[in-house]
This record gives structure tokens, sequence and C-alpha cells, in this order.
């Protein structure tokens, strides 16, 4: 997963999202190694003995034992710390995460492609003041962001930068000495009113001020994106904090810059190098949400109780008055068997993956259980090598007509429909369907490939004599006369991966394309320039997955993020290379949501995108959680960062409508 973050490293909102609130999604297999279930041991509280007299007493009812949810996750969290190199980068993240929204109830929670605050009044907007741009001198050496690099940088003669009032490429300035006059952002957060900690301290803009400082702490293993583009982060009063970008930053997320409290008074005194391993911060971390650890039986299971400071408990939140979470090391087969014995009550994504599709249908139609689904963060897209690196006379994909062809030659629908029976949606561009922005047309080539084989023609691909060999290169621009249509198709190792793969096997085959497959480990498929196989742009095609957020990843396509021995940690390994998409992209990628134009350069990008192909997005895949009849409230999302968010609804019996 490091190499992941490494090697994406560029695409830097998307990311520095999941660290800022301490998440992070995990792009690799999420199944262990079986083992035996263990056994549920759930602590309950002590029956009195009566005592024998001579007067008959009526037994006073026992109180009902507290209403447990019972959840399986697959892993134990190596660390709770949202901080610590094993939260951010290591393969218990998943777990970790969903273990933390039963102790932090946001501040924030992601849902339908929209911040919502959980702890905080409401989110700052241009319309209600709370977030504002000012005008401020800039001298020369002051800290500032290049709008061509979009790296801070000091100010210094001949630098561009964003006068006041500039909100394109297009009007940026040389910085001619002296002083002047740029734009900042500045973006004001209130908590709600008396908030406390699980242990009864008070939690204020203090404790969110001291997560920044961890979060800029050299260190500390985050990006510090964010923190580089923080001029200052201060706290205002006891419920307010104030965030201020450095000159020529704006963030199009500007609402949720607000960093994730952490107990000033627990972790304060302890060196932010120690933290990593300290058991407040790792094993025992307190928060404000609905629950608090109770009992941490390692390789086991975690006990947590109702938090009793809870904000939101006059209420009567959360609905169960405890949350055990099994760690099973198992596969989905033992864990659907363990919720059906009633081992489980839920069972969470990491022990549900496209593998368990059938079998989870299956049980549900039956009534056996019930499962709630929503498409995943991650878009499988079928990437082409544009421009490929040493690669003389073998430009496969530099002609976009050769792209539409095979466009027309992949039956998506029949990857919804067979692999992941129906589970899934098929994104008509860069983007998902679900997000707001997402262009609605124009749309994909469609599955058709008598138009695919024609396309091929007409471009230059003939088909042999022997329709078992592929095609032959006759005039086809970038490719040397004769050669046989037969590239690699790299993908990272695993089962869904080869499903799909043999498919588009088939699929280009019939229009006279041959395909051999090579499956690597994810990370060395993800390695940067120049070693990387993809990103080092010397592939044909890959089949990879690219996540997607609230704001658009157009640059993915872009020109700035090719990469090269100037831009080694680029992402764009098609090598795309479009001046009109590029100059839409970079409007974006200046965050100006604020302004005319924002808008439809983000239409522009997957018009573009649409017309060029330089990727056919496939599909996303789904995400999963499986739980008995009698459970309710939950709700699972495409950008949440775990199916948690809700926690404190879940409800069963009487309590469900």
């Amino acid at each position: 997963m490091r190499a992941l973050g490494e090697s994406l490293g560029k695409v830097s909102l998307w990311k520095q999202r999941f660290l800022l609130w301490g998440f992070v999604f995990t792009m690799a297999g999420m199944i262990a190694g079986c083992r035996a279930p263990a056994s549920v041991d759930i602590p309950l509280p002590s029956a009195s003995t009566a005592v024998e007299t001579s007067t008959t007493i009526d037994p006073t009812p026992l109180p009902p034992p507290p209403k447990t949810l019972i959840v399986c996750l697959n892993r134990e969290p190596e660390s709770l710390f949202i901080y610590s190199d094993a939260y951010l980068y290591g393969e218990t993240g998943g777990e970790a995460r969903a273990v933390l929204e039963a102790i932090y109830d946001g501040p924030l929670d992601i849902v339908d492609y929209q911040a919502f605050p959980v702890i905080l009044g409401e989110l700052p907007s241009f319309e209600t003041g709370g977030a504002r741009l000012e005008e401020v001198t800039v001298a020369e050496y002051e800290v500032y962001l290049n709008p061509e690099t979009l790296q801070p940088a000091n100010l210094r003669l001949g630098n561009p930068y964003l006068p006041v009032g500039c909100t394109g490429t297009e009007c940026i300035e040389s910085y001619p000495g002296g002083e002047v006059q740029m734009e900042r952002l500045v973006v004001e957060f209130q908590l709600l009113p008396d908030l406390t900690w699980s242990d009864g301290e008070p939690l204020t803009a203090s404790d969110s001020l001291f997560s920044f400082d961890l979060d800029r702490d050299l260190t500390i293993p985050t990006t510090k994106y964010l923190g580089d583009r923080t001029a200052v982060y201060e706290v205002v009063d006891e419920t307010a904090i104030r965030w201020t970008g450095i000159p020529g930053y704006f963030d199009p997320e500007y609402a949720t810059l607000f960093w994730k409290p952490l107990p000033q008074h627990l972790l304060g005194d302890i060196a932010p190098e120690d933290l990593q391993n300290a058991e407040f911060a790792t094993r025992k971390p307190i928060g404000w949400g609905p629950y608090q650890i109770e009992e941490w039986q390692l390789g086991e299971q975690l006990l947590l109780v109702k938090n009793p400071n809870y904000f939101r408990a006059a209420e009567g939140l959360p609905n169960f008055d405890r949350l055990l979470f099994r760690f099973l090391q198992s596969d989905s087969t033992a864990a659907i068997q363990q919720l059906l014995t009633g081992e489980c009550d839920l069972v969470d994504e990491s022990l549900l993956g496209v593998s368990a599709a059938a079998t989870l249908k299956q049980y549900a139609e039956e009534g056996r259980f019930k499962i709630d689904w929503a498409p995943g963060s991650e878009i499988t897209r079928l990437d082409f090598n544009n421009a490929p690196i040493g690669r003389q006379g073998e430009a496969f994909f530099a002609e976009p007509r050769t792209r539409e062809a095979l466009a027309h030659c992949i039956d998506r629908e029949a990857l919804l429909t067979d692999v992941l029976l129906g589970f899934g949606v098929l994104p008509d561009s860069y983007l998902a369907p679900g997000n707001p922005i997402h262009l609605d047309s124009p749309s994909l080539p469609i599955y058709d490939p008598d138009a695919g084989r024609a396309l091929l023609s007409e471009v230059g691909w003939k088909e042999a004599d022997d329709e078992a060999l592929p095609r032959v290169a006759y005039g086809v621009p970038g490719v040397a006369f004769g050669a046989d249509f037969s590239f690699t198709l790299l993908t990272a190792e695993g089962d869904l991966n080869d499903q799909i793969t043999s498919i588009l096997q088939a699929d280009f085959a019939a229009c006279g394309v041959e395909v051999q497959v090579e499956a690597v480990d994810f990370s060395s498929l993800t390695a940067p320039y120049p070693v990387g196989p993809v990103l080092g742009r010397g592939f044909d095609a890959v089949l990879w997955p690219w996540p997607e957020w609230i704001t658009p990843l157009c640059e993915m396509f872009a020109e700035r993020e090719i990469p090269t021995e100037k831009s080694p940690f680029g992402v764009n390994a098609t090598g795309f290379n479009d001046l009109v998409y590029n100059q839409s992209c970079e409007r974006v990628l200046l965050g100006r949501v604020d302004v005319e134009g924002y808008s439809q350069a983000l239409l522009d990008t997957q018009e573009i995108f649409v017309q060029a192909l330089p990727g056919i997005p496939l599909y996303q895949a789904p995400r999963f959680v499986a739980y008995n009849n009698d459970i309710c409230g939950i709700e699972v999302d495409s950008l949440s960062f775990s199916v948690f968010f809700g926690l404190e609804h879940f409800d069963s019996g009487a309590g469900c409508p």
C-alpha cells in the first residue's frame, strides 16, 4: 500500500482527505488465511443470588441482558492511532476504520458525494460567511502556491503567481519583485457546544489544533500536503478554529479543512515519535462517539460499551448497549456460515469481496439474512499507453479510432452480469455515475463488435487470411507495417482480475486482436517512474482500479501528470495529452469553485475523455455488508469511510420499523 501511496502522490486532494481524518482506501485484496472461528465471549452482569428466608418474597425480575451487536471483521487492527504507519498504510486500515467509527463520530461524514457535519454546527460556505477570500500583501521569499506547478514555493523574481481577481491560467503574471497583492482562502469552523471526551474532559478547538500540529510533525508519517498549504491553523475560542491557506491556494473541498480532534490532555505529554507505540493512542483511544473501549482480548475480540458522555445520548443513541467486534481472520465462506449460525450479527465488508456475491445473493433471496451494497469507491479502468517510451513502431493505441474500436468490442454488460452478478455500475466517463457532476451524455461507445471490426479495418488493421491469427497493421499511425495486433495486458494478481481479463481476451479475439495477460503483485504494478511497468510508460495496456472522490481527479489524464524525469511521480501513465483537456483541468485544479467556468471545465474534461478514450472505464465493483434479519438502520455509501458511519442508528427487534 505504501508503494501505491507514493506512486499516486500527486493525486493529492483525494489522498490527503483520508489522511486528514485518518482514513485510506485499501486497494489490494482483503482476505487472509483461514482458522477456526473464535468463541463468542460476551461479559454480562452477574445475577444476584436469592437469600432464603421464612417469608416468601416474589423474586425481583432480573434486568434484561445488555443489547449487544456482534460485528465480525476480517483482521485485528494493528493500531487505532489515526496517524500511525500501520493505520495509514497497513493491511488492517479498513478494520481500524470500522472500530473508530464507534469511538469517533465524524467529525464529518461523506455521504452521496457530500460532506455533512457531525460535531460541527454547520459546514462553512461562502454564502454563510464561514469561508471567504481576503487580499494579502506578499513579498519576495514568502510562501505561496505556484499556479503552474501547484506546489508551495518561495516567491522569487520571475515566478508565476495569481494576482487579485485572477481565477485561471490565462491571467497568470510573473513576479516583478517588491510587494504584490494576492488572495488567500480563510475558513472558520464552529464546534457544537458542550462536547466532551468519553472520559468527561471537555473537547475543544485546541484538540483539533493539537491534531494539526501532530500531522505537521516530521516524525508522523502523513503526506503533509494540506499542512504545507496551510498558513495558519489557529484557535479562535474554545469551540471555534480558523484555517488560513497560503496565498494562491484554493481548496474546492474547503468545508472539510477541519483536523480530527485528538485528546491533548492524554497525548500532549507524549513525544510525537512515541505515539506510534503509546497504548492510549494505539489500543485504548478515547473519543466522543457512541461507544468506548471496555475490553480488548488480543487476537480474538474487542468489546465496546455505551459512552455515557456521548453528545447524542439524550436522543437515546446509540441503540445497542454493547458492541462486540470479533476478528475472524477468515474468508467469506466461513464468515457467512457464522452469520447463519448467529455467531455474527453483521459481517463487515472486510470479509465480503466480489467472490462472495453469488452466495450473498442466494441467501438473501432465500430470506436467510439481509445484504446491503453500494458501488465502491474505485473505478476499474482499461488504460492504453497512448505514447509509449522506447517502443518504436509499437504505439498500438496512439490512434484514437483504435481505442474507440476496442471500446465497441468490450461487452461491459457481461462483466456486470456474469462476473459482478448485477452488483455494480458501469461508468460512462472517468467519473462514477453517482457523482453529481457526472456527465450524462455523450456516453461511451456501445457494445457492437461489427462496428469495432469495421473501424479497425478503417484505421489500417487488416484481417489476417487465417481468422485464428491477429490483425496486421497496414498504414496504422505509429505502428510498423506488417505488425500483428497482439499486445500485453498488465493487471494485479487476483481471482476477480483473472475473470475480467479472460472476458476481455475473448472479446478482443472476436475483433481480431490478440491479448496476452500478465498478472503481477499490486505494489509492482503501481511502482513509480522509471522502474514501474506502467508508470514507467513501457506497457501496452493495464487493468487497474482508480479512486473516486468528491473532487474529480482530472489530472489522471493531464499533461502535467505524465511521468517523466522531471515529474517522476506523475500518474498519467497513458501519456494522453490534449490541449483543451489540459486547459480545462488546470482550471479545475486551481480550485476556484466560486467562479464561473469551474463547472463547465469539469464537463469539458469528461466530454474530451469520452471522445478520445485514453482509457475505458469498465465498472465500479460493489462494497457489501451482510446482517441478520433482525437488524436495521444500515446504509452503505460509495464514498463513506466505513459502512459504520451511521452506527449509532443501528437497531434490532422492536426498535426497527
